[in-house]
């Protein structure tokens, strides 16, 4: 956990921005502080005409998660409340909206994982399949070893990793090795130093769109990184998308050149066609064994 307080100017960034505002850079003073939220894509940089650049959240659930996770903050309005108020001294304020967890953010770093048909190793020692109940999190990826013909699959929600083998018939690749990052950056970075191919498995909207482009797409080859689609995607779409998450998030979008991704400029316009976004987790309901 980060020990350091977050300043009042910040805190307040902070809930604009989980209330879906875009932010100037001019309007967040503690640079110093916002950069490991947009370093772990907490906080996305959009650019703007010239080179300026302006600030979003498009997942405001990872934000309080990331915030309770890291900083210890259980509510941001409880914690704006409690520093604004002249009752109590700055070391109270604090306490009352802060939970004791005694993480340390090292601890964090790290992805769980889980392969199907295929092995993995920690240090050329085989892992032996976790039993029901346990899922492996490794958080020392340079000792992780797994099969070079294996397909990475990148997932962002931790109800469809832990039910994967409900999804498993929509890849029929062989080997299949699963990951989730955990509140860090971490697969991304062990991406980048095997040769398997990724597919990316995320939300059918616009944040999951731009998180593919900006943490994967744009820092692995672009043969080896595709976008998850199912089938029939347009009628789960229509049938499934919501019009809010679409509605929210569509100014992600704008700084896309979706000619530069021709494996998703398909789904972007059906996105934009319905005006609607699906949450990943729909598919545990549709495609089921």
């Amino acid at each position: 956990m980060n020990s350091k307080p977050i300043p009042l100017s910040f805190a307040r960034c902070l809930l604009r921005l989980s209330k879906g505002e875009i932010l100037k850079a001019s309007e967040i003073k503690a640079k110093s502080f916002l950069k490991p939220f947009t370093d772990d894509g907490i906080i996305q940089k959009l650019p703007v005409a010239g080179r300026r650049v302006t600030y979003a959240c498009s997942d405001p659930q990872s934000l309080r998660v990331y915030l309770e996770v890291q900083h210890g903050i259980l509510s941001l309005e409880n914690y704006l409340a409690s520093f604004e108020s002249a009752s109590m001294d700055g070391e109270g304020s604090l306490a009352a909206s802060k939970s004791t967890k005694t993480f340390r953010s090292q601890s964090l770093q790290g992805f769980f994982i889980k392969a199907f048909n295929s092995g993995l190793k920690i240090g050329n020692q085989p892992v032996s399949p976790a039993p029901e109940g346990i899922e492996l999190f490794v958080w020392r990826p340079d000792l992780l070893q797994v099969s070079p013909e294996a397909l990475i699959v990148g997932i962002e929600n931790p109800e469809c990793f832990l039910k994967f083998d409900r999804l498993i018939k929509l890849f029929p690749q062989k080997e299949i090795v699963v990951v989730m990052r955990y509140l860090s950056h971490s697969s991304n970075r062990w991406l980048q130093t095997i040769p398997n191919n990724y597919l990316h498995f995320g939300d059918f909207d616009p944040a999951g769109l731009s998180i593919y482009i900006r943490e994967f797409r744009d820092l692995l080859p672009a043969h080896r990184c595709r976008f998850f689609i199912p089938p029939d995607i347009e009628k789960l779409i229509c049938e499934y998308g919501i019009e809010a998450l679409y509605d929210q998030q569509a100014h992600l979008l704008d700084s896309i050149d979706l000619h530069l991704y021709p494996e998703i400029e398909q789904l972007a316009q059906l996105l934009s066609a319905y005006r609607k976004g699906l949450e990943q987790e729909r598919l545990l309901s549709v495609f089921h064994l």
